[in-house]
């Protein structure tokens, strides 16, 4: 009686607890394992065998199945206030794909495989990030995603395999996400300055350009005058002035496409 209320109250505290949860079988009775599990036979709390998908039977006693899961699944690692190689601290959350490897490892190796597959990654994000700047974890995300699930360790102990590791949420602090906008700014106004820079300096050389022309070729000057004239209405504009103290020679009207006319100076008599 003694021994059976020792045990009660073993139970009744969760010393049991660390035992393999299964369903116990009858003799003779027919068991089916999931073609996505695999299944832990158990005998008076001893593993005998991994059984795999398929429809099993035991005739002896004392039999317990524990089915596994061998599907993957997928890690949520909640937020995280992580100090980064500068010292300023960032919420990152982790998200990625983990499946069971070895089936009796996990049933075995570790009362809860999951959490310590938990505290794992956590070990591994705060070891990353404590060595990487803001700048590298914003522009190489998915570099420190693979950084990150390279240091994972413990998991063959664990009998998990992690197959992938992503940072899902980086949240910046207040001063930095302040910081970073007026980077962005200064930046875009910046490119805008340069951008107006090089505008300027291609309108000047164009006008540079049109002087030289001018300069060489004086009658190209007439010609752009003339087509002035052509698009213009209403103007009268006379056309070649004699040099200083000539006689003023006479001028000569002529008429424009658009009403208006043009003085075309002709030479003085000799």
């Amino acid at each position: 009686m003694r021994q059976m209320r020792g045990i009660q109250m073993m139970r009744r505290y969760g010393v049991f607890d660390a035992e393999p949860e299964g369903r116990d079988l009858r003799r003779g009775r027919r068991v089916t394992v999931n073609q996505w599990e695999q299944g832990l036979l158990f005998r008076y709390g001893r593993l005998e065998t991994v059984l795999e998908p398929g429809s099993h039977r035991r005739w002896g006693g004392g039999f317990t199945l524990r089915a596994v899961d061998m599907r993957p699944w997928v890690v949520l690692v909640p937020t995280q206030e992580v100090p980064t190689a500068a010292g300023a601290t960032v919420k990152v959350t982790v998200a990625g794909q983990a499946h069971v490897m070895d089936a009796a490892t996990y049933v075995t190796a570790a009362r809860n495989a999951e959490q310590a597959l938990y505290l794992a990654v956590q070990v591994a994000l705060r070891e990353l990030v404590a060595t990487t700047t803001v700048e590298d974890l914003l522009a190489n995300r998915g570099d420190v995603g693979n950084r990150l699930l390279a240091g994972v360790r413990g998991l063959d102990t664990l009998g998990l395999a992690v197959d992938q590791l992503e940072l899902k949420d980086i949240v910046l602090p207040g001063e930095l996400k302040r910081a970073q906008a007026e980077v962005l700014v200064a930046r875009a106004q910046g490119t805008a300055a340069l951008e107006r820079a090089r505008g300027e300096t291609a309108a000047l050389r164009s006008l540079a350009n049109a002087a030289r022309m001018a300069a060489d070729n004086p009658v190209l000057v007439q010609l752009r005058l003339l087509q002035q004239l052509e698009a213009s209405m209403g103007h009268t504009v006379v056309i070649g002035t004699p040099p200083l103290g000539a006689g003023i020679a006479p001028t000569a009207a002529v008429p424009t496409k658009k009403g208006g006319t043009a003085k075309r100076a002709t030479r003085p008599p000799s």
